[in-house]
Order: structure tokens, then sequence, then C-alpha cells
């Protein structure tokens, strides 16, 4: 065997290897660590750390200024559906008008054909009732059938837009009084000098541990000092961390497929 054939240009195909150490194409997989994991004090809307923060009862963190303005986006696309379901039931109403017009006007033709011309409105009644019979027997065709695609008088409104404050994340309902606002204590002992959270009971950092904030007070305290009670729901919110970065208990491995250039 000559040396040349032992060379990576010589296979046909990649190895398991090569294939590993190419980045340009196929499914590529990295490891998110701890830099990459939202903390406990950002807001989920801006990322930043939260400036007069407030948590829903569903334990999401936001900055008071960035929901109020999600609210408000939410409350100017509801008046613009509004005021296109108030513009889509005027043209249905006048729709329905113009039917009803056409159909009375249908009727008096019907009066005055057998009014004037009595043998010719029997006969052609006749011939109205055989187009009938067939159309009732071809029940497949689309224009025949009452439900049919193709009917455009089957066309209905839709639903009218429901006046709903919902939450960014989840798309659950959410009112500003459910809104709960959070009183944490700081700490400045950092490496890039932006404060950080830390539990009122045992002045640890939070980090991406656990953590519950009471109702009342708005003080923020680690899973493990906390007993389990009967009202422990009524009293106490389990805020949502952004990821713990250890893969046992996160998936902490984010995906990119990328087609190969050929």
């Amino acid at each position: 065997m000559t040396r040349h054939s032992k060379n990576n240009t010589a296979n046909p195909i990649f190895t398991y290897h090569e294939r590993k150490n190419v980045k340009d194409f196929n499914t590529q997989r990295q490891r998110l660590g701890a830099d990459s994991m939202r903390r406990c004090e950002q807001c989920w809307l801006c990322l930043s750390t939260a400036e007069k923060p407030v948590s829903t009862s569903h334990g999401y963190v936001y900055c008071k200024e960035c929901i109020l303005k999600c609210f408000e986006k939410q409350m100017d696309e509801y008046k613009r559906e509004h005021e296109r379901y108030v513009k889509l039931q005027q043209i249905d109403h006048m729709r329905k008008v113009e039917k009803l017009e056409e159909l009375q006007e249908s009727k008096k033709r019907q009066l005055i054909d057998t009014g004037v011309y009595g043998i010719s409105g029997i006969k052609k009644s006749k011939g109205e009732g055989k187009e009938s019979t067939v159309k009732d027997s071809s029940f497949w065709v689309a224009g025949v059938s009452g439900n049919s695609k193709g009917d455009e008088t089957s066309t209905s409104l839709p639903e009218p837009p429901k006046k709903i404050l919902r939450c960014p994340i989840t798309g659950k309902p959410l009112k500003i009084k459910e809104l709960v606002d959070i009183h944490p204590d700081l700490s400045e002992n950092t490496d890039n000098g932006d404060p950080i959270w830390i539990c009122s009971v045992s002045q640890r950092p939070i980090g991406h541990k656990e953590v519950m904030l009471n109702r009342s007070t708005g003080r923020l305290v680690l899973r493990r000092y906390i007993e389990v009670c009967n009202d422990m729901d009524t009293k106490y919110i389990k805020l949502i961390p952004g990821g713990t970065a250890f893969s046992a208990h996160n998936n902490v491995i984010a995906k990119k497929y990328r087609e190969a250039l050929l």
C-alpha cells in the first residue's frame, strides 16, 4: 500500500473523526455553560438586570417598565383587531341586506309570472322541480351542498377579539393587579460590578438555584430554607430559573443544522 492511499483525500467517504472535525455542515452541537443561562435577577424580556422587578403568579420576572410596554402593545393590537372586526360586521350586514332585497325581488317576479302567465308559470315550475330533483340527487357536487366550501353565502364572521392581557412568555391571561413587586437583597461583591440577588435568610447568592418569592413582603428565600406547608402556594411563588447550568437537570446542548454547500 502506497503512502498516498493513507491520506485523507484518498478515501471516497468521510470517517467519523473527519466528520466531527468539519464545522461547515451537518448538525452542530455546543454545550451551554453558566454564562449562557439567564440569571435569576434578569428580566425575561430585555435580558438585563430587572429594574423595579415584578413577578407573575407563574414565577416569571420582568422589569415593570417592560411588562407595561408589552401590555400597551397588546392593547394597541386589540384596538386594530376590533376596528377590523367592526368593518367586517358592516360588510356582512350589507351583504345580508342585498341578499334579502334580491330574495324579495325574485318573489315579486314569481308572483307576476304566475299571475299574468299562468300556464307558462306552471310549466316553468315543473321544469324547476326536475332541476331540483337532479340537484338533490347530485349531492356530491360542490355547488349543490349548502355547507360546501364553494358556497359564498356560507362564509361567517371570525370570532370577535378578546380584550385580555396575556403573559408574553406563557401566553396565559394576566392582570396588572396580579403582578407582585420584588424587594430583593443585593450584593455588590461581584467581578463586573453588577448587583446580584441574594437570599434574605442565608445571604447567599441565588444564581441558578430554586428560589421562592414571598407574596406579602416581596423577599426572596432559597427553596431549601422553606418548610413544606399546606398554604405554600398562597404564600410563596416559585420563580422560574433560566437554567442550572448542570446537564443532569436541564437540556444544555444547543443544536443547529447546516446544509452542505455543493
